[in-house]
């Protein structure tokens, strides 16, 4: 019996050391995780910007002249080419005057006009008239060929005109801000907007993305594009080239998952998220949907309360 007792308190205090020694050998998950549930997924870009409100008379006015002067180079543009065509042709009937003026010259030794042989000078003369001839054809005829870049330019320039002029024609104020090449391809034209004026950090205001630049702005190697915010329910308070921070939302999703981007893994073409359930991890293949600035949208693969791992050590590949 006591035999019995002794073997029981081994194997306990056996266990018990195990144990002990398990617990104090465990390497504790320090890993960064996260609990996924379907919910909204949203992002926003945040900028400063610029106030301007409805122009002037005397920038309209400006504006409309500009536009006007515009109008009138492409007019000239287009007679100029008019008059290159004209003045082409007539040249080029020069050409031939003075060419069948070689031809006999070089087929007969008497000159018409002199009823005599032709001189060393005559000649000559009638031989540079030729080149003369040819000289101007060819100048005549490189300005016509231009007149059409001189064109293009013009009605250019009509077109950059024309939407400064109706810019200033604007009755809806607007904010100004300068959005990097990085974000710019994710705004578009009736994004909401978030307005908050330094002035009145107080009280945020409504706004749309009203218009984005097609060509950006290169200054010290940044590229940016000018971006316009319309603003509702302006204070009276507010004055032209007061500052505001702008949050543009650009994605809203509601009832999908979303991921950080750093837990997305790449393998052969397919993409992964490393799930953990504290004891073990797997590799589970997703489709991926629209991707944020920060995170990234799940479509398939992700179910509730899954826990990932939001900087797996997997690497890609």
């Amino acid at each position: 019996m006591k035999l019995q007792k002794i073997h029981i308190v081994i194997i306990a205090v056996v266990s018990l050391s195990l144990l002990f020694k398990g617990t104090l050998l465990k390497k504790p998950d320090n890993r960064l995780t996260e609990t996924i549930r379907k919910g909204t997924f949203a992002e926003s870009i945040k900028m400063s910007g610029v106030f301007h409100k409805t122009a002037s008379d005397t920038q309209k006015a400006n504006s409309f002249a500009a536009y006007q002067n515009a109008v009138s180079a492409l007019a000239v543009a287009r007679q100029n080419k008019e008059t290159a065509d004209a003045n082409m042709w007539t040249k080029q009937q020069a050409v031939l005057t003075a060419q069948n003026e070689v031809d006999f010259k070089n087929e007969n030794t008497t000159n018409p006009l002199t009823k005599n042989d032709y001189t060393n000078l005559e000649k000559a003369e009638i031989d540079s008239a030729l080149v003369q001839a040819k000289k101007d054809f060819h100048a005549y005829e490189k300005k016509f060929n231009e007149a059409d870049i001189a064109i293009a330019a013009a009605a250019a320039q009509i077109n950059a005109a024309q939407l400064e002029y109706e810019d200033t024609l604007l009755n809806e104020p607007v904010i100004t801000i300068d959005v990097s090449e990085v974000y710019a391809p994710k705004i578009k034209v009736g994004q909401p907007a978030t307005i908050l004026f330094d002035a009145f950090n107080d009280t945020p205001l409504k706004g749309t993305v009203q218009s984005i630049e097609s060509i950006g702005t290169v200054t010290s190697s940044t590229v940016t594009f000018e971006t316009k915010i319309a603003v509702r329910d302006l204070p009276a308070d507010v004055k032209p080239n007061m500052t505001a921070i702008v949050n543009i939302e650009i994605i809203r999703k509601e009832n999908t998952f979303s991921v950080p981007s750093s837990a997305i893994l790449k393998r052969n073409g397919r993409t992964y998220l490393q799930t953990t359930d504290g004891q073990k991890d797997k590799l589970i293949e997703v489709t991926i949907g629209e991707k944020g600035l920060t995170k990234v949208e799940i479509l398939t693969g992700l179910e509730n309360d899954m826990r990932i791992i939001v900087r797996p050590t997997t690497k890609n590949s």
